[in-house]
């Protein structure tokens, strides 16, 4: 990375309620999992909206890993109901699972 980081509030920030993010810390997500999860709520609260159409390749991209591999990740956090998904056309409506205690695992 090249020059300073100077984040600041007015170029933007997402909003997300402390107990949904204390529920995304205690739960039992691998790296690439817990990589996704973030970009779907950069891309749904980041923008303050509920859902967001996302195919695997745009995520594949941005978080730098095959598609395959964001397929198999994806399977399993939609089998443990983290990320609700509806299809239209070729990408996936993608949205955050807000309801936590009903997340699984495995």
């Amino acid at each position: 990375m090249s020059g300073s980081a100077s984040p600041q509030l007015e170029n933007g920030y997402t909003r997300i309620a402390n107990e949904l993010l204390e529920a995304i810390i205690k739960y039992p997500f691998c790296a690439t999992e817990y990589k996704i999860v973030w970009l779907v709520i950069r891309n749904t609260y980041g923008w303050n909206k509920k859902e967001a159409l996302m195919s695997y390749g745009m995520i594949a991209k941005e978080i730098n890993v095959s598609i395959s591999y964001v397929k198999k990740i994806m399977k399993n956090l939609i089998k443990n109901m983290v990320i609700l998904r509806a299809k239209q056309k070729n990408r996936n409506l993608l949205v955050l699972n807000k309801t936590y205690t009903s997340w699984g695992c495995g």
